[in-house]
């Protein structure tokens, strides 16, 4: 698959060298397939993206789709967001890579790769693998290579979950004239029970957006 991708690459970059567009070159590409797949399509340039698109493909943007778009992007170092019925892969406002519901591009090799095999489920192993399964620390490694994500936890930490850590310990060890103690341990528990609840809602919610905004 990569071969096929630097092949069409350097065709490319010997039409840009000959002095021709990019309608010209879109017009002229000759499509090459390496295996079960091919590159048959240049979307642009600058920055170069190429890509293979089928009719025949019928992918639905889904939240997995976008969730498995997104793990193909973090371990790029890139960021995904939706627009309409196609996702799109950047970084600091470059557009690296899409997915459409009839085919996907990308601007390098490894990621096309990942595309095909982990979205599509076209064109053999990917050339750096994402476990299916995985572990806690790779989980978290995982969220913590995203800004948002880490501002989202930070919030949770700073905003809901220790003023209201503070206001249970003040509760449980400051004796109360209104509330015996079993009433203490009660509402101190209830009240850090509400506040676990809202903090996993809010991450939910944000995390969510976030990887589909």
């Amino acid at each position: 698959m990569s071969e096929a991708f630097s092949r069409a690459e350097e065709w490319v970059k010997q039409q840009l060298n000959h002095g021709m567009d990019l309608a010209s070159i879109q017009a002229g590409f000759p499509g090459f397939k390496v295996g079960t797949i091919s590159v048959n399509r240049v979307i642009s340039v600058d920055p170069l993206l190429l890509g293979y698109f089928d009719e025949k493909l019928t992918l639905k943007i889904t939240e997995d789709v976008i969730r498995a778009v997104w793990r193909v992007a973090k371990l790029h170092g890139l960021n995904v967001y939706t627009a309409s019925q196609e996702i799109r892969i950047v970084k600091d406002g470059i557009l690296y890579g899409l997915v459409r519901q009839n085919g996907f591009a990308a601007g390098k090799p490894a990621l096309f790769a990942d595309l095909a095999s982990m979205v599509f489920g076209i064109g053999g192993e990917p050339l750096a693998r994402v476990p299916v399964k995985d572990s806690w620390l790779g989980s978290l490694a995982t969220l913590i290579s995203d800004r948002k994500v880490v501002e989202t936890l930070f919030t949770v930490i700073l905003v809901i979950l220790l003023p209201t850590t503070l206001a249970a310990a003040s509760l449980l060890i400051t004796p109360s004239i209104f509330l015996p103690d079993i009433g203490r341990v009660a509402a101190v528990l209830l009240l850090l029970l509400a506040t676990i609840y809202i903090a996993k809602l809010y991450i939910a919610e944000n995390i969510r957006t976030k990887q589909t905004s």
